[in-house]
C-alpha cells in the first residue's frame, strides 16, 4: 500500500483557512492518509506560539493563569471559527484538567501542559476536516526524560498494529498530534522542541511509507540561513547525510533527530511550503547525482559553544587520557560535541548553555585532580561552529585548505577544525563575533 505521511508545522496551522488548506492538499492525492500536526505557531512577528503560552501557564502564579488560559483557548477559537461550541468547550475542559491534575514531578506537569497544544490542534483539524483523531499515546512508548523523551523500540510495533489495521479497513484520513508519547507509567512526556518532525518521521519509517512530506512556511531548504544571506538559493535535492549534517549544525527547518528513522528505512522526505502548494520544495534522498562544479551543498552555523583545553608535557604518553577527560563530563551529564587533539593537548568542545551554577568550576577542578594538579586547563567561551557540508567534499583534495585560506583572508581566526573519516562535512571553530561574516565569505566563494 502506498501512503504519504504529512506533517504540518505550527506556521501551517494559524487560521481556519490554514486548516481547510490541509484538507485540500490531502484530497489532491489519495495516498495522503496520515497527518501529523504541531501546536499553532505565530500569526505575525510579535505573536506568541501556543507552546510558549503553555510553558508560561505552567509556571505562572494564580493571578496570571486565568489570563493565559483565556489567551490559549482564544487561539483555538480563532482557528476553529464557526465550528461547534461543543469542540471549544471540550478543549476548555481538557486544559482545565491538565492544570488541575496533581503530579509530583514538576517536569511531568510541564510536559502534560505543553502537549495540550498539539492535542488541541489535532482535535480542531479532525473536527473541521472530518479526519479521524488518534491519540499518540496509543502509538508511542517513550522514556521518562521529560522535555527530551526518546521513542522506545516497542513503538514501531504499536504503530503497525494500530495504524496498519485502520489503513486497511477504511479510506479515512487520520490526524495525530506530534511532539509527545506515553511513558510506561502512563505519563505524558514530550520530545525536544520541534519534536513533531520526529513523530511524523517515526510513523513514516514504521509503516515503510512512500513519502514523508514536511509542510512548513518555507518553500524548502536553503543553502544558507536566510537571516544571514539575503535570498539564498533553494536546494532541490540533498542526501540524508547532508541533511543530518546541516540540521544538526543549525538548520532549524527540520529537527536533527527526525532524519534518522526515515534514513534507516530509506523513506524520502519532501520539505515544502503549505501556502505554495503544489510547488515542489526540497527532496531528501538516499543519494543524488553530484555536480562536480559544486562540491558544497550548504553552510550552517551555530554559536554558544565553549571549549576546555587540556595541556601538559607528555600528555600523549598517558594511556587512556582522552577517555579519562571525557569521563569528567559524562559523570556530570554534560553532552560533548567535538574533540580535537594535538601534541600533548586535548580540546573538548560543547554547548556552553549547559553550564549553570558552579558546574564550570567543578569540571575544571575535576580535570586538574585527574592530572594530579599538573599542566593547565584553559577555558574558552563564545565560540561558533561553521559547518560546510556536501558529498562533493569526499576525496576533494585541498578544499579544506582553500576554505581555511578564504576565511583567513577575511580576517577570521580558526580556533579548531574537524573532519571525520567519511569527509561528509568540515567543521571550523571560530569566534562567535565572526559567525555571520564567515557564512557570507564561504557562500560568496562557493555557492553563488
Amino acid at each position: 500500500m502506498e501512503i504519504f505521511i504529512d506533517k504540518y508545522g505550527g506556521s501551517s496551522i494559524t487560521s481556519h483557512e490554514d486548516v481547510k488548506r490541509i484538507k485540500n492538499i490531502c484530497d489532491d492525492d489519495k495516498r495522503r492518509r496520515i497527518v501529523v500536526v504541531s501546536a499553532p505557531g505565530k500569526r505575525y512577528s510579535y505573536d506568541n506560539k501556543v507552546t510558549d503560552l503553555l510553558i508560561e501557564l505552567a509556571k505562572a502564579e494564580n493571578l496570571r493563569r486565568g489570563e493565559l488560559f483565556k489567551s490559549i483557548i482564544e487561539r483555538f477559537k480563532f482557528i476553529a471559527s464557526k465550528t461547534s461550541q461543543e469542540l471549544i468547550s471540550g478543549l476548555e475542559k481538557l486544559l482545565d484538567e491538565k492544570i488541575s491534575k496533581s503530579i509530583i514531578s514538576g517536569e511531568a506537569y510541564l510536559d502534560r501542559l505543553k502537549a495540550f497544544g498539539e492535542e488541541a490542534s489535532a482535535r480542531v483539524v479532525a473536527e473541521i476536516n472530518n479526519f479521524y483523531y488518534i491519540d499518540p499515546r496509543e502509538l508511542f512508548l517513550v522514556s521518562s526524560e521529560f522535555g527530551n523523551a526518546k521513542i522506545l523500540p516497542e513503538s514501531g510495533e504499536m504503530i503497525r498494529k494500530k495504524l496498519g489495521s485502520l489503513l486497511e479497513k477504511t479510506n479515512q484520513i487520520f490526524v495525530i498530534p506530534g511532539f509527545f508519547g506515553s511513558t510506561d507509567k502512563k505519563e505524558i512526556a514530550t520530545f525536544s522542541r520541534g519534536g513533531s518532525d520526529l513523530t511524523g518521521s517515526y510513523i513514516a519509517s514504521s509503516l515503510n511509507a512512500t513519502l514523508y512530506e514536511n509542510f512548513t512556511d518555507r518553500e524548502g531548504i536553503f543553502s544558507a540561513n536566510p537571516d544571514i544571506i539575503e535570498n539564498p538559493h533553494k536546494i532541490d535535492e540533498l542526501t540524508f547525510d547532508e541533511m543530518r549534517d546541516l540540521s544538526y549544525s543549525g538548520f532549524g527547518i527540520f529537527h536533527q533527530e527526525a532524519v534518522i528513522p526515515v534514513q534507516k528505512a530509506r523513506v524520502p522526505i519532501h520539505v515544502r511550503s503549505t501556502r505554495d502548494y503544489p510547488k515542489n520544495g526540497t527532496y531528501i534522498v538516499v543519494d543524488r547525482i553530484l555536480n562536480s562544479k559544486n562540491p558544497i551543498i550548504g553552510i550552517a552555523y551555530r554559536d554558544k559553544f565553549c571549549s576546555f583545553n587540556v595541556t601538559n608535557p607528555g600528555l600523549n604518553d598517558r594511556v587512556g587520557i582522552i577517555a579519562d577527560v571525557l569521563t569528567e563530563f559524562k559523570k556530570r551529564k554534560i553532552s560533548i560535541e567535538h574533540v580535537a587533539t594535538g601534541i600533548d593537548d586535548i580540546s573538548v568542545i560543547m554547548n556552553q548553555t549547559q553550564f549553570k551554577g558552579g558546574l564550570l568550576n567543578s569540571v575544571i577542578n575535576g580535570i586538574y585532580e585527574l592530572m594530579n594538579n599538573e599542566g593547565k586547563v584553559g577555558f574558552t567561551d563564545n565560540l561558533g561552529c561553521l559547518v560546510v557540508a556536501g558529498k562533493g567534499l569526499k576525496g576533494n583534495r585541498g578544499i579544506a585548505g582553500q576554505i581555511q585560506k578564504e576565511l583567513s583572508d577575511d580576517g577570521i581566526n580558526i580556533r579548531f577544525m574537524s573532519q571525520g573519516e567519511q569527509e561528509r562535512c568540515i567543521i571550523y571553530g571560530i569566534n562567535s563575533e565572526d559567525g555571520k561574516k564567515a557564512v557570507r565569505c564561504i557562500y560568496e566563494r562557493y555557492l553563488i
